[in-house]
């Protein structure tokens, strides 16, 4: 998911807790902190009265702006605003007083005022291949508008929230605009506080849906009567669910809009998806609902990130993860997010969930996603749905159009279950690393009466840890002739050993099969995942003598680049000893270190001379190219195959979005996907049998 928060701004005059406005130095960067906790203990609302004028063949934007304060006293006496812009005020242009490196000008005004009337005018550059992910966006010419708080594009204030009327004036025949809220004759009105404002236009073709309490929209560049109709159904449907849920939408539309770039991001009422990305056929079931929800956290419970950024792995976990628990795949998602902290945290790179801001990387994600998750999976399990989510509506209800911190909604969860949870949140947010959680001994004694057998079992589970965690641990008992018993166990020492009493002989008795801790998973619990090939863990590549023609280069090439941030790694040929305990990474099918792996390898994949066989059926080599992870013995492997530079690119961009998986195929002639899959995990070290 891709939610995007407004700018840092520094060196602006703020509302101090006296609700008068102050202007703080620049010269010890003491000011920004003290500044940051007053503007959360008491936000600025900024009205806005804006006329848009813009020139689409110059790409210039004219603006008029009436602002005013609201909700306190005082007057405004400064702002931020786009260095490219002139600013009048009063019929005279305001001279900045500070340019920061982020491309904005801070403006003092000369004289104070309930009501700031601003002209501004300047030429914006649009970013038509932007690179979303590392740049800022932006599009201001013949092609449509996109503005958001990264162009600073309107006046803003450190952590300001922002109610608006917006007029945008001369669009050429057919555009329309959108931004937050409620339509008007000629723009917008949001009167519910903002984060940021936004202003897209250009020629679309809408659709729209009435809805109970809301409209559902959709946006497309192009006539799509079926592909409209999809998203506004999908719209209606996940916007009720989450309703009901958590509580009422809180904007009168949402609308799907398709973007300029090839984008996933939600904003208040509205989301970008690109052209592909919104014709995929997953996405209607997987981003696209998680955009909807960061209308609940996000865009309207905002972000105050002091303690970190709680409200990924929350939408994480009521979205992406509750679709897959709906249809009966939770325990493979949350063993999956398991894994994917496992292959990312272990090598230096783990931090503290409270210092999560954004995703940039496969730790941050690891962190921020995975471990935020499964710290809410954790909370729902120790209280319980009802007690869970009634404290999620607690949370939106009291927080909503305001800031809010994991204290606030750990405050939330204890008024509603009664419970002191400032350790539990402690732990999981100020601490790095998860426990790995072992079965150290076990005896089963049975007794038999006259009327019937009587089992106890002695447990005794570690964890291999230094500091101790508190853990909720669920214990799954398996019968011949009876359902299944699940007990829970709480867990605060190194080692701890328990008694369970069952009433006839279990078949076995699991410990947290279904993955509901946060811990390190074993090795035999969770299968060979592609991901691990991006982690920071040393790697061998080796290379085949006999690679085909025209390959080895390639191969040198993409060994180089992979070992290239890994000091400890190293490549070599197929022909000379393998380091121990490294991770192999094999380039090339055509390798002796593979046929010899595969004589130890367990999982059903082979190869001969013309086709990969794998789950028993046959893929010709030549075409299709291919991706696995596989165990032989103690040696984890990672296999690349593809027969041309072109096949070859066209893998290695694929690969990072199949890391979950452990093998994928693709068809060198479309390529589509042919194949994939994850290995089954038949011999957990975490089930017991009696004798």
């Amino acid at each position: 998911m891709y939610f995007q928060i407004s700018r840092s701004l520094k060196g602006l005059c703020l509302f101090s807790s006296l609700l008068m406005l102050f202007c703080l130095g620049n010269s010890d960067g003491k000011w920004w902190s003290e500044a940051q906790a007053q503007v959360t203990a008491a936000p600025l609302v900024l009205h806005h009265r804006l006329k848009i004028v813009p020139d689409l063949d110059n790409s210039i934007l004219t603006i008029e702006d009436e602002i005013e304060l609201t909700g306190h006293e005082g007057t405004l006496q400064a702002f931020e605003l786009n260095k490219a812009f002139t600013v009048e005020y009063a019929g005279k242009v305001l001279q900045a007083s500070e340019t920061h490196p982020n491309g904005t000008n801070v403006y003092q005004l000369p004289e104070t005022s309930e009501l700031v009337r601003l002209k501004y005018s300047g030429q914006l550059q649009s970013t038509p291949l932007c690179n979303w992910l590392t740049e800022a966006c932006r599009r201001l010419d013949k092609e449509g508008i996109y503005l958001d708080a990264a162009s600073a594009w309107y006046p803003d204030l450190p952590n300001a929230l922002h109610t608006f009327e917006m007029s945008v004036l001369d669009l050429p025949e057919k555009w329309v605009s959108l931004s937050q809220g409620q339509q008007t004759a000629t723009g917008w009105q949001e009167l519910l506080p903002q984060k940021a404002i936004y202003l897209l236009a250009s020629h679309f073709k809408v659709y729209q849906q009435e809805g109970s309490t809301f409209t559902a929209m959709v946006y497309l560049r192009s006539t799509d009567d079926a592909l409209a109709e999809k998203y506004l159904q999908a719209t209606q449907h996940y916007i009720e669910q989450y309703s009901h849920l958590l509580g009422n939408y809180p904007y009168s539309k949402f609308a799907t809009v398709e973007s300029f770039w090839e984008t996933g991001w939600g904003m208040p009422s509205f989301t970008l998806l690109g052209s592909r990305v919104m014709r995929l056929p997953f996405i209607l079931d997987s981003s696209f609902p998680h955009e909807i929800l960061h209308n609940w956290w996000g865009n309207s419970v905002y972000i105050d990130a002091s303690e970190g950024n709680w409200t990924e792995g929350l939408t994480a976990y009521l979205a992406d993860y509750r679709i897959q628990e709906l249809k009966g795949e939770g325990t493979k998602y949350r063993r999956d997010m398991l894994q994917k902290y496992l292959a990312f945290t272990q090598s230096g790179e783990d931090f503290p969930l409270k210092a999560f801001r954004s995703r940039h990387d496969h730790t941050t994600q690891a962190v921020g996603y995975s471990k935020s998750l499964m710290f809410f999976h954790d909370l729902r399990q120790r209280l319980g749905d009802k007690v869970f989510f009634l404290s999620l509506r607690h949370f939106y209800d009291t927080h909503v159009f305001q800031q809010a911190r994991f204290s606030d909604l750990r405050h939330s969860f204890e008024a509603v279950s009664k419970q002191d949870l400032k350790p539990l949140f402690q732990q999981w947010l100020a601490r790095t690393g998860a426990p790995q959680l072992k079965i150290a001994d076990y005896t089963f004694t049975s007794t038999q009466t006259e009327q019937k057998e009587h089992v106890s079992l002695q447990l005794s589970l570690e964890q291999a840890e230094n500091e101790t965690f508190d853990l909720y641990i669920p214990v799954l008992a398996s019968f011949a002739e009876q359902a299944p018993e699940i007990q829970y166990l709480t867990m605060n020492q190194l080692q701890q050993n328990y008694t369970l009493e069952f009433a006839t002989k279990p078949l076995q008795v699991a410990v947290d099969p279904d993955f509901d801790v946060f811990r390190l998973p074993s090795k035999e619990e969770v299968p060979p995942a592609l991901n691990v090939l991006f982690n920071r863990t040393p790697k061998t590549f080796v290379i085949a003598r006999n690679v085909p023609a025209g390959m080895e280069l390639e191969w040198n090439k993409l060994a180089e680049a992979l070992a290239k941030n890994l000091p400890e790694s190293h490549i070599q040929y197929d022909d000379e000893p393998l380091p121990d305990g490294e991770l192999v990474v094999l380039l090339g099918a055509d390798n002796a270190v593979l046929t010899a792996a595969l004589l130890h390898a367990q999982q059903p994949f082979k190869l001969n001379e013309t086709a990969f066989v794998l789950n028993s059926v046959s893929y010709t080599c030549g075409l299709h190219s291919l991706a696995l992870s596989l165990s032989a013995g103690k040696q984890q492997l990672i296999l690349l195959d593809a027969p041309t530079p072109e096949t070859l690119a066209l893998l290695m961009r694929k690969i990072p979005h199949y890391g979950k998986y452990s093998y994928v195929l693709f068809d060198n002639a479309t390529g589509k996907n042919a194949a994939k899959g994850q290995w089954e995990m038949d011999h957990s070290p975490m089930v017991i049998k009696p004798n």
